[in-house]
């Protein structure tokens, strides 16, 4: 199971911000997640089912209001990558909530400008990247927790 984060750059285009675990993704994954963005789906949350790998992908495109961007917004996409055997339902609830946190988080369009030689050594542009990373891996930790428990007690 992996929680990622892709970020539109306005100009570099659509790539992986975090991911976690920090393995490694597949990279046709890689290919089929920065693809998503190019797709042309009026919904927010999305499905994708990858039948040869035995997997899906659920999908949840945000815009996060941001002082530094064009358009005053940052383009993301919070998907998690899992077996296709998972229900849909219980980690819609998941990444929604994973979003919510992201967009409460004071500043946190900050983040997306650490690569960017303007801003990467602004300390805020550092805490705002430490915060969503932490919101990743602790929603992860938990959901994968969750799922583990009750796991357990359909086994009991």
């Amino acid at each position: 199971m992996h929680l990622v984060l892709t970020y539109f750059d306005r100009l570099k285009g659509p790539s992986i911000f975090l991911s976690f675990p920090e393995v490694k993704l597949e990279e046709d994954i890689i290919n089929k997640l920065i693809k998503f963005f190019d797709l042309d789906i009026n919904e927010t949350f999305f499905e994708i089912v990858l039948i040869n790998k035995n997997k899906k992908i659920i999908n949840l495109y945000i815009e996060i209001p941001s002082e530094w961007a064009r358009g005053k917004k940052e383009m993301v996409m919070l998907s998690l990558i899992m077996k296709k055997s998972y229900p849909s339902e219980l980690l819609y609830a998941f990444i929604v909530e994973t979003s919510h946190k992201i967009l409460k988080t004071d500043n946190v369009f900050k983040a997306f400008y650490k690569d960017d030689d303007n801003y990467n050594n602004n300390i805020e542009v550092f805490l705002a990247h430490e915060q969503i990373r932490l919101i990743l891996f602790d929603s992860l930790t938990a959901l994968i927790l969750r799922m583990e428990s009750k796991k357990k007690k359909k086994m009991s």
